[in-house]
Order: C-alpha cells, then structure tokens, then sequence
C-alpha cells in the first residue's frame, strides 16, 4: 500500500514527504532556491544548531522547523561539517547517517577523537533497533528516524540542550577560534590543542573567565602564584609574551590578551 505523508508548516508551507523518504517534493508555498542570510537573523542569544544531511530538502525542512528559536547552519556532508564544528561552537548536531565523503557514524567517531563537545542527535531513514542501537553506543544524545513530525524534532531537541546545557557551561568556555575545557585544564585554537604549562593555563584561565574584566599585574600575582612569591610585575608580562606566541603560532586570528596601559590586562572576547 503506498502511504504519502503530509507536514503542515507554520506560513501555510505544506510538504508532501513520498514514500522515498529521500525525498521532500514541494507542494505550495516553498522555494528550494530561497537564500538564507544567516549574519542578518543571527541572535546570540539563540541556541546554535548544525543540520548535517546531503538532501537539500531536508537540510530546508529542517531549517524552517528550527529556525525560529535556534540559530542553524547546514552542512551537506561529514567532512564539511567537521570542519565547521572546528571553527565555532555548536550546541547541537542534527546528523544524517548515509552521506559521502564521509557518514554519520565516522563524523561522530571524529568528533570524540577529537574531543569536539557537541551534542548529537541523528535524524535517519535507517529504522532498525541495531541502527539505534548503534549510535546511542557511538555517543549521541537522542535517535530520531524519518519521517518525523515537527513537533517532535523541536521537543527533542529542546530535551537534548536541557540535559547538556550544564555540562557544558560548567566546564567548557567558548570564544572565537577558542575552546577551554577548565575540568581538562586544555585549550584549543581552532580545534588544535595548545600546549602550555600549569602557570600559563592558570593565568589565561584568570583572565578567561572573567571577560572584560581588567586586572592589575599585582592582582594576577597574587591570583596565579600566590601570596608569597618573591618575583615582581615582569614575571606577568612574561608570561602574557609566551601566551601570546603561543596563539599567533597556533594561527589565531587576533589577541584575546589585551593591554591596559599603565594597569594590567584583560581577556577581550574576539
């Protein structure tokens, strides 16, 4: 018996997914080629989302289901998407399984070899209890199959950022090209680890978690080396130097570590 199924979108958008669940085929109301200016719809304050499928259809699908309270970014294959979890930070991964270059269960065996810190739900036509089975085993958050109802992606995902949301504000800071993992004690630049020694991690950390914040020399003495250290300010800019090597050889693009003249320093959030 052939079964089509019906999704009504919010805007009166109605799409008629066939039997081929590859397939999204546009009834009213849709445009494939509408263009998606993601700097001009951009709020901060909105969680951010990586749909990874190679359908466009679903990529679009999705995006119009999300798109009102998440910010989303689509990627058409894994290691497109792979490089796009390098250079920022997503909160969560919406990932297909079947796609070229590289598939969903090897774009999530990546991501934990490379300790990228992003929840992961897969979005499948692949049905079977093994399949489910398999990727709740690699890691990820939650198993949603295709077809789905609306509803249920954005309920899921709501259920997936509440259980890892205190995670990864906990132990885990993000700026520009940066991640810290403070319960680690790494840092990232672009997702290569930055090797520093136990004072330099301590006095970035200082800074970091307190963006904006400025601090005298004296002030990050005491913090970092303790009340009875007997060198004096210059041990500071010292160690700021090396920092500062150490990110424009790592490739960072600009300079977290910012001067206040006749004072100290501040993390200035790039």
């Amino acid at each position: 018996m052939l079964i089509f199924y019906f999704i009504l979108m919010p805007n009166c958008e109605e799409l008629l997914l066939t039997p081929d669940l590859h397939k999204i085929i546009t009834i009213t109301g849709y445009d494939k080629h509408e263009k998606r200016n993601e700097s001009e719809t951009m709020d901060m304050t909105k969680p951010s989302i990586l749909i990874v499928d190679d359908e466009e259809h679903m990529i679009d699908l999705l995006t119009r289901i999300l798109k009102d309270e998440f910010n989303v970014t689509a990627a058409t294959d894994g290691k497109m998407a792979l490089g796009l979890l390098k250079q920022k930070h997503f909160d969560l991964c919406l990932l297909d399984i079947m796609m070229p270059s590289m598939n969903g269960w090897d774009l999530l065996k990546q991501m934990k070899h490379e300790k990228i810190e992003t929840a992961v739900i897969y979005v499948s036509a692949r049905a079977e209890v093994e399949d489910r089975v398999e990727g709740l085993e690699l890691g990820a958050d939650d198993y949603i199959t295709k077809p789905f109802d609306p509803t249920e992606v954005v309920a899921r995902v709501k259920s997936v950022l509440r259980r890892t949301a205190k995670r990864t504000q906990s132990d885990q800071l993000y700026f520009e090209g940066i991640r810290i993992d403070l319960s680690r004690r790494e840092v990232w630049v672009n997702e290569k680890e930055l090797k520093l020694t136990p004072t330099e991690f301590d006095l970035l950390i200082t800074l970091a978690v307190h963006p904006k914040q400025a601090f005298s020399r004296d002030q990050l003495l005491e913090k970092v080396w303790g009340f009875d250290f007997c060198g004096d300010t210059r041990t500071v800019d010292t160690h700021i130097k090396n920092l500062r090597i150490k990110f424009r050889q790592a490739g960072l693009q600009g300079d977290p570590l910012q001067t206040v003249w006749g004072f100290g320093y501040k993390w200035g959030v790039l």
